[in-house]
């Protein structure tokens, strides 16, 4: 069987490709942006950006089943506008998109485990974990979502942030949220688990959730860390500290960034527990236990140390000059879809900027110019061959706000969780303001005006919903170039 592994570079991923090939005889295609190297002829790496529609096309064809560990709270771009959980959500409906196109029938996605008590206020970082899993259910029919919490490895995020706090500080001022228990997983489980789901399929259409017993408090998991490294850190417990100063000080302590250190933390103000009806279960087998997955874990971070071959747990990518990813989410009306909103959207434009922008459609073009003056502000071409109702493509294809030949620079307008939302997003642009003028001026009336956009599309309309108003004219079809 082929087997998509997407988001196969971080170390998830490849413990994942590493544990496949040793102990099964699946082929291995691994959907990354960075190159990885296996040395086996059942390995096979395909570079994507997975907010590339069209490249995740070409990247999932032939697989049959895929393991989805996308989470993306780290930039992927110079200026990343818009929330982790709307980037999630994107890249989500991206992949459920193309499984479905190649009909993929199977997904084993890696989600979080979520709070099980009444009353409990999930924080973004879960709400997005339960956002995906649902994304991923609407487009393929069997999918497995594995609920884990911190996943103890070399270079995994959380359990890199624990054994920096340990190893700083000499004394550590613990808050409520450290008493909270939770139940972390060893990253060989993960494998074996993931391994086992691929191969079983009698996991299909299930929740289950991983850890190791007993479950622990997170103060006792930073005591026992301090206890395995030999550092003698004095732990203080004061409950009144809040979730803010918390996030900061972990923060500068571990030296992680904030995009990961924030939703992190925020999402330990529950207790996350292993629910015993969801408890994956396996004869003959049993989950590592904390301390003898921290060991372990130890040995090899010291041993890579050593080597100098310890990648950063908290990846940042080399980002393009100047480059631009903006993603917000605007509620759909019933009955509306993705082409009504690009309508609206070309519709508005010249209503709330009177005095400075009118348009001209030619085509498939569509340009957006200084009024009074001869000058192209933007100039963005419909893609029909890429567009359906329920998704509108534009590409950049240039204008006075808009710099360099990027022919990936495009405006997306999409329908996700059920036609309930649309995301509206622009990918790959690079300005040509110099970067402060632009962070300061149209980078700010952009998210301004997208705000805007999600009130107007709101607004009560007088023409049926099968009936357009006159105004709202079907966008021109695209040239075929």
């Amino acid at each position: 069987m082929k087997i998509a592994v997407v988001g196969a570079s971080g170390f998830i991923g490849r413990a994942l490709i590493n544990h496949l090939l040793t102990h099964s005889t699946h082929e291995i295609i691994a959907i990354s942006r960075s190159k990885l190297a296996f040395d086996s002829p059942r390995f096979e790496w395909r570079a994507c950006d997975l907010h590339n529609l069209l490249q995740l096309e070409h990247t999932l064809q032939g697989a049959e089943t895929a393991v989805y560990l996308i989470h993306s709270m780290l930039p992927g771009a110079r200026l990343n506008q818009g929330s982790f959980s709307d980037f999630d959500l994107s890249l989500a409906d991206n992949f459920g998109r193309t499984a479905r196109l190649h009909g993929i029938q199977r997904v084993i996605y890696l989600s979080g485990l979520i709070p099980d008590h009444k009353g409990h206020t999930l924080s973004d970082h879960l709400k997005s974990r339960l956002e995906v899993e649902d994304v991923l259910r609407s487009y393929v029919p069997r999918v497995t979502c594995l609920r884990a919490g911190m996943i103890i490895g070399p270079q995994g995020s959380s359990f890199t942030i624990v054994v920096r706090l340990v190893e700083r500080l000499h004394l550590m001022i613990c808050p409520r949220w450290t008493l909270h228990k939770s139940q972390a997983v060893y990253l060989d489980d993960v494998t074996h688990i993931i391994a086992s789901c691929i191969d079983a399929i009698q996991t299909d259409r299930r929740t289950i959730d991983i850890g190791a017993e007993p479950a622990m408090s997170y103060k006792e998991m930073l005591q026992k860390t301090a206890q395995l490294l030999g550092k003698k850190t004095l732990f203080i417990s004061l409950p009144m500290l809040s979730i803010q100063l918390s996030k900061l000080w972990v923060r500068i302590v571990s030296g992680a960034p904030k995009d990961l250190v924030y939703p992190l933390v925020e999402s330990l103000r529950e207790p996350m527990l292993v629910r015993p009806s969801h408890r994956w279960q396996e004869a003959g087998w049993a989950f590592t236990p904390f301390e003898t997955a921290v060991r372990k874990v130890v040995l090899q971070m010291q041993a890579l140390k050593a080597k100098g071959h310890l990648p950063h747990a908290f990846r940042v990518w080399k980002l393009k000059e100047k480059s631009v990813r903006s993603i917000q989410r605007l509620k759909l009306p019933p009955g509306r879809d993705a082409a009504w909103v690009a309508e609206q959207y070309v519709d508005y434009l010249p209503k709330i900027f009177p005095l400075l922008v009118r348009v001209v459609r030619d085509g498939s073009l569509i340009y957006l110019k200084m009024r009074g003056l001869p000058i192209n502000l933007l100039i963005l071409d419909h893609s029909t061959e890429r567009s359906s109702p329920d998704r509108q493509l534009f590409y950049v294809r240039g204008g006075l706000l808009s710099g360099g030949t990027n022919a990936k620079a495009r405006l997306e307008l999409r329908e996700t969780l059920g036609g309930t939302l649309c995301l509206a997003a622009v990918h790959d642009f690079t300005p040509r303001l110099p970067w402060i003028l632009y962070r300061l001026t149209q980078a700010v009336i952009h998210a301004w005006f997208m705000a805007r956009l999600g009130t107007y599309i709101q607004r009560p309309l007088l023409a049926p919903l099968d009936e357009p108003a006159a105004e709202n004219r079907a966008l021109p079809p695209a040239s075929k170039r």
